[in-house]
């Protein structure tokens, strides 16, 4: 099964890479058949806008099923702004028909609240990646990441207290995916779950 992933950030950024890694997981731990040509479209804004147009191309190429993921929370929120995926899922199935998409071979996953939040249901893999031979770090279990207002920022606190670095996505997106070794963390959290789903069509 050939599927096209379609996410919010630049060839090498965070979603990419990470997304990456699952689809290796899920080949190797869970028997999933599939075949990903990943598609990053920069930013939400681009990906929402070009998501019919893309779709169509990815499917005239042999692709079987596409698959858009999108964050919940834009990347500069403005104060007070209320989160509606609602809407984007709507302007996503508008330009999808826009451009005579087979909605039925689209697979729509946006994530509560953004990528960071799938992360920070796996602090064992977090305090991995943040220890030194030198520096063990503990990074403590987190109530609902999927419920975190801010997953952001609080990944960036995590790191500058528990290790002293500064978080930027695309500078650990690799490192992610280097200490990235289970799903067993991550399904607890039921957009990724739906992501597997969609991706994959299993359950985890």
């Amino acid at each position: 099964m050939k599927v096209g992933l379609m996410v919010e950030c630049g060839r090498e950024g965070l979603e990419a890479v990470v997304c990456r890694r699952i689809c290796d997981l899920l080949r190797q731990n869970h028997g999933a058949d599939i075949e990903i040509d990943i598609v990053p479209m920069n930013n939400k804004r681009h990906l929402i806008e070009q998501s019919g147009a893309t779709a169509s191309a990815l499917l005239q190429t042999g692709i079987d099923r596409v698959v858009i993921l999108w964050d919940e929370r834009p990347a500069w929120p403005k104060t007070g702004e209320k989160l509606c995926w609602h809407n984007d899922r709507a302007d996503i199935l508008a330009n999808l028909s826009g451009h005579n998409v087979q909605i039925e071979k689209v697979g729509l996953v946006c994530i509560e609240r953004e990528f960071e939040s799938w992360l920070l249901f796996d602090h064992p893999m977090l305090s991995n990646m943040l220890s030194r031979p030198t520096h063990m770090v503990v990074v403590p279990k987190q109530n609902r990441p999927d419920r975190n207002p801010d997953p952001k920022g609080t990944m960036t606190s995590l790191m500058r207290q528990l290790a002293g670095e500064t978080y930027v996505d695309v500078q650990f997106a690799a490192r992610f995916a280097k200490h990235l070794v289970s799903l067993n963390k991550l399904k607890k959290c039921s957009t990724f779950k739906r992501f597997v789903l969609k991706l994959a069509v299993i359950s985890l």
